[in-house]
């Protein structure tokens, strides 16, 4: 018999005495049962490493737990696992010998036999339950583009996260073993990561080109030279800058002075027939001869081919996630490992420059040159069909505030603070609709909010999960694994009604290496986390800006480039950061909302010390900016991803295509479509049959219609206006 149960024992006989009870109560010697599944019965987009686990109402002798306790199957064939039991959260465990497959159903049994506790007490039923994975991130929804990846280059696959995040899902992704010049036929634009080729391939994609086809290559294997009006001068550039030509398309919009690249371009001299878009720098103020970006057109079928002489993807995840050299190593003079190390240049005894430039901190570096990539896109396409996108963020916002507190066992904090901001909030607004202000609160078990309290705030719209505490340690990947699992193990103990948690940033946002953090995560279920923490004030010197360079969420990256399904979303504004409150928060969301067009989702951080979070509702108020939860941004976010337009087509100035508006975007998603091209202007949308509103609006310096966006068919009529209506753009 286990301490527990004595001592369970030993409280009944005392409640006897006190109560006259003539017999035990019935819960000292019932039998084990089933108290949670994870993942949860019929769940579905689950992660290939989930945790896969049973907890028990009771304790259960973990002899009695083995190989044949817990079982997985798909369509009807074993998967080999081992099984293990956590006395701590009373779990049996299982654990896939291999990672499972994507887009699979898979079905987990629990076999009663044999399992008991030390009392002789035995589990009574079987119990069966399905879920299924994740489909494979790098697949889009098919369309006119096609992303070329290679299984043994990772970090070409996350080309498809970044035109999702630019509302782009009208792609296909093959391997590059897979393409041939049949199905290359099938596409108006390729988009061709970073990878050596054969002569055979190299020739494919130029005689595809040469037949009408566009293709934009990242540091494009040297074969592929020729075609792009490219002379190679057998040299790179590591870590340097790039100038846009902010004058002729496509550079429009984008930022106009030199920001950064990560990674290494190679060096090449223009020839003739290829325009440049992009020159590099060796430092911010440093010009070479050489070109960042191309374009040329090839042949008389109207092909062309573009290169970035550097891998954007690549150079997009260290810009976001940091310098992959610098991984768990204690930069900044604090004892604790942190993601702001990852960008900490002066390190005592290693003095660096700082990771991302501070001087061009204000500006998102990483976004704006993925804002360019489309701008390039739809530069190339503009003799074949125009390509609709989904805007960011609902209704058009162009800055959302995610307000995130962390409750250190306050009193009464997470109360007061929700209670201001639904009396702040508009009167009969809707939380669907993102018009009422909510907020996340990550807390302690050890707080004042009560399990039924939590229950009623969640009911109106609030996010409440555990603060996460690491100790404020360095851990190694498996002590954090466990800790991350029993802390949320306590926390359903005490609040057994709220959903399961989607989001974290852990107490003292330790980080203690590159992506062990949410690779965790998303075995439980936590998908996006807020631990990149903009900080502390004696480095940020009080200049608001992007640390990461990105005001968007997008997944993170392993060291190889793989994607995990979680996404990175930085807390920008923290109230223990010493910048100028609430002038920071109001540059920042003026930036955003101004011609800069700075967008971005701008994570926050206070902890019922302050009155922060009455600054940030107070700036967000006056500018008619939301204030959201962490998990509402979260539903957004996969909503919107899994909104997409297919079947496009162009004839005689008239584009039709299907829209399919994932159910978690509501009335909120919008669509974006070039105001004009080829010399002609959008003059209606129509959806079913039925005329559709739109408004022509400049963004980024390129005039799109803007449109509502629901399930249907959509045809964008295209014409020649006699009268052009100024006051139609805003």
């Amino acid at each position: 018999m286990s301490r527990v149960q004595v001592h369970l024992i030993l409280l009944a006989i005392v409640i006897m005495a006190a109560t006259g009870m003539a017999a035990l109560p019935s819960w000292v010697d019932q039998p084990p049962a089933v108290s949670e599944l994870a993942p949860p019965a019929g769940a579905d987009n689950i992660d290939l490493a989930a945790a896969i686990t049973v907890t028990f109402t009771g304790d259960v002798d973990p002899a009695t737990i083995g190989v044949n306790s817990l079982r997985l199957s798909a369509s009807g064939e074993p998967v080999e696992a081992s099984v293990s039991y956590d006395t701590w959260t009373r779990s049996a465990v299982l654990a896939p010998a291999r990672p499972l497959k994507s887009g699979t159903k898979y079905t987990a049994t629990i076999v009663a036999a044999g399992i008991g506790d030390e009392a002789g007490n035995t589990l009574v039923t079987d119990q069966s339950w399905s879920f299924t994975t994740r489909r494979d991130l790098e697949h889009g929804f098919g369309g006119p583009i096609l992303v070329v990846h290679s299984a043994t280059l990772p970090f070409s696959t996350y080309y498809s996260e970044i035109l999702r995040a630019e509302g782009i899902g009208s792609f296909e992704s093959l391997d590059l073993s897979q393409v041939t010049a049949e199905r290359l036929g099938r596409f108006d634009l390729v988009l061709l990561g970073e990878m050596p080729l054969t002569k055979a391939q190299a020739a494919m994609f130029s005689q595809w080109v040469d037949t009408g086809g566009d293709l934009i290559t990242m540091r494009p294997d040297k074969k592929l030279a020729g075609l792009l009006g490219l002379e190679d001068q057998d040299a790179s550039l590591n870590e340097g800058y790039l100038l846009i030509d902010t004058a002729t398309a496509p550079g429009y919009g984008v930022a106009g002075e030199t920001i950064q690249y990560h990674g290494a371009a190679d060096l090449y001299a223009l020839t003739v027939g290829a325009t440049e878009i992009a020159r590099l720098y060796s430092s911010s103020s440093n010009a070479t001869p050489n070109p960042a970006i191309t374009v040329r057109r090839v042949g008389r079928a109207g092909g062309q081919a573009a290169a970035f002489t550097y891998d954007l993807a690549r150079s997009i995840i260290y810009t976001r996630q940091g310098n992959p050299s610098w991984a768990g190593d204690e930069r900044d003079g604090n004892s604790v490992v942190r993601a702001n190390d990852l960008f900490f240049g002066a390190k005592k005894g290693d003095e660096q420059p700082d990771w991302n430039d501070f001087d061009r901190i204000a500006i998102p570096g990483a976004d704006e040159q993925q804002r360019l990539l489309v701008n390039v896109m739809n530069f190339m396409l503009e003799d074949k069909a125009p390509l609709p996108r989904l805007w960011y963020f609902p209704k058009g916002h162009k800055a959302v505030l995610v307000m995130a507190g962390d409750d250190h066992s306050t009193v009464s904090g997470t109360e007061d603070s929700f209670d201001r901001l639904k009396a702040s909030e508009p009167e009969e607004c809707s939380v669907a609709e993102w018009e009422c202000y909510r907020a996340t609160a990550w807390i302690y078990t050890s707080g004042g909010l009560s399990s039924n309290e939590a229950s009623a705030y969640v009911a109106e719209g609030f996010d409440i999960g555990d603060h996460v505490n690491k100790g404020c340690d360095n851990l190694r990947p498996t002590d954090f694994a466990t800790i991350f699992r029993r802390e949320l193990n306590e926390f359903r103990v005490k609040y057994p009604d709220l959903p399961p948690q989607t989001g974290s940033r852990t107490h003292c946002v330790a980080w203690s290496d590159w992506a062990s953090t949410p690779k965790t995560e998303a075995r439980f279920g936590v998908r996006m986390d807020l631990s990149y923490y903009y900080w502390p004030g004696s480095w940020i010197k009080d200049r608001p800006g992007f640390m990461t360079g990105s005001g968007l969420p997008m997944r993170f990256a392993d060291l190889d480039g793989r994607m995990i399904d979680v996404y990175q979303a930085a807390t920008h504004f923290v109230n223990e950061s010493g910048m100028r409150f609430p002038t920071a928060i109001e540059t920042q969301l003026d930036q955003a909302l101004g011609p800069q067009g700075y967008y971005g989702a701008f994570g926050t951080h206070y902890d019922f010390s302050d009155d922060f979070d009455k600054q940030l509702t107070a700036a967000a108020k006056a500018r008619g900016v939301p204030l959201v939860s962490v998990k509402q941004l979260l539903d957004w976010t996969d909503g919107r991803n899994d909104s997409h337009f297919a079947h496009i087509a162009w004839s005689g100035g008239s584009l039709s295509f299907d829209a399919y508006a994932d159910r978690r975007t509501g009335t909120m998603l919008r669509g974006m479509i070039l105001a004009q091209t080829g010399g002609r202007e959008v003059l209606a949308i129509s959806r079913d049959g039925l005329p559709v509103d739109h408004e022509t609006e400049i963004i980024k310096g390129i005039a799109y219609a803007m449109f509502p966006v629901e399930t249907g068919a959509y045809r964008v009529t295209y014409g020649r206006r006699e009268i052009s209506d100024a006051s139609d753009v805003r």
